[in-house]
C-alpha cells in the first residue's frame, strides 16, 4: 500500500468545495477494465463511508451526504477520483481519505485530504473594522445627543426651581428679615409677608410660612409660655421643612430645620 501524501483544503460554511484525489497511471495499470476502485470516506469514529468510484465511471453512494456530494464519474479512468462537496456544514470538516483499492481486499495506495475553515481575508477584516469603527461613531453620536438633551432638561429645572424659590414667601420672608437686620423669631409677621410679595393669605404659602417663620409659632402668648419652657438641653425640640430652594450638586432643594427650645 503506497501514502499518496495529504493536501489542505480550507473552505466557508454554506460555500461548496472541491476535495481533490488523483492518483498515477502507472498504479492504474494499463488495463481498463481491472476491477479498480476509488473509495472516499470521513474518519471519523467510526469512519464514514461516503462514496465508491470505479475506474469505468460507475457510482456507488453509501452516504452522499443528503445529495450534498457530487461526483465527477467521466474523469475516473484518467485516475481523477475527485469530488464536490456542497453546502458545507460544520460536521463536513474534518480528516477524509481517499483510498485505491483493486478487488475486494487489496488496497493499492490512498491520499489524505484536512477540511478546514477559512481564514478571515483581508478584505473581510478591512470591512468589519469599518462597520465596527461606523458603531462606534453612532454610539458616540447617540451619546451625545442624549447628554445634550439631559442638560438641558436640567438647566430648564433649575430655572423653574429657582422662578418658584424666589416667588415662595418662605424665602422672600428670610431674605427680608435678613435685609432688615432681625432675627428670625421677631422678624417681620404675616401682614408684612404677604404685602412684600403679594400671596393671598389662604395660600398654601401661608401655611408653610406660619409653621416655620412665623413669630406666632415660635413665640407664643406669654401666658402660654411656661408651658414651652425647657429646663435641659434636647428636653424639647421642634422640626420643620423648608423649601424648595435652587437644586444643590447632588439634587437636594429642602432644609430640614430642627430647633432645641433650651438654646432658641
Amino acid at each position: 500500500m503506497q501514502y499518496v501524501g495529504k493536501s489542505s483544503v480550507t473552505t466557508d460554511l454554506q460555500s461548496d468545495v472541491l476535495l481533490p484525489c488523483n492518483f498515477k497511471s502507472t498504479l492504474l495499470g494499463s488495463n481498463q477494465t481491472a476491477d479498480i476502485a476509488a473509495v472516499w470516506r470521513q474518519t471519523t469514529t467510526p469512519a464514514d463511508n461516503l462514496v465508491e468510484i470505479s475506474l469505468q465511471g460507475k457510482v456507488s453512494f453509501w452516504n452522499n451526504r443528503d445529495r450534498r456530494i457530487k461526483t465527477f464519474p467521466k474523469l475516473s479512468e484518467s485516475g481523477n477520483f475527485s469530488i464536490l462537496l456542497r453546502n458545507v456544514q460544520q460536521s463536513d470538516l474534518g480528516l477524509y481519505r481517499c483510498d485505491l483499492h483493486e478487488g475486494i481486499n487489496c488496497m493499492i495506495a490512498y491520499q489524505e485530504v484536512q477540511l478546514g475553515l477559512a481564514a478571515v481575508s483581508e478584505y473581510q477584516k478591512t470591512i468589519i473594522a469599518g462597520a465596527s469603527g461606523a458603531a462606534v461613531l453612532v454610539f458616540l453620536f447617540a451619546a451625545c445627543v442624549c447628554y445634550i438633551r439631559t442638560k438641558r432638561r436640567h438647566h430648564l429645572r433649575q430655572d423653574r426651581v429657582k422662578a418658584f424659590t424666589l416667588a415662595n414667601p418662605v424665602y422672600d420672608s428670610i431674605r427680608h428679615t435678613k435685609k432688615d437686620g432681625q432675627s428670625r423669631h421677631n422678624g417681620l409677621r404675616l401682614t408684612t409677608v404677604y404685602a412684600s410679595v403679594g400671596f393671598p393669605e389662604t395660600s398654601t404659602e401661608k401655611v408653610i410660612y406660619e409653621e416655620i417663620v412665623s413669630p406666632d409659632k415660635f413665640c407664643p402668648a406669654q401666658e402660654d409660655d411656661a408651658k414651652l419652657r425647657s429646663g435641659t438641653p434636647m428636653e424639647r425640640v421642634t422640626m420643620d421643612i423648608l423649601g424648595t430652594f435652587l437644586t444643590t450638586d447632588v439634587r437636594n432643594h429642602y432644609f430640614f430645620v430642627a430647633m432645641d427650645y433650651f438654646t432658641k
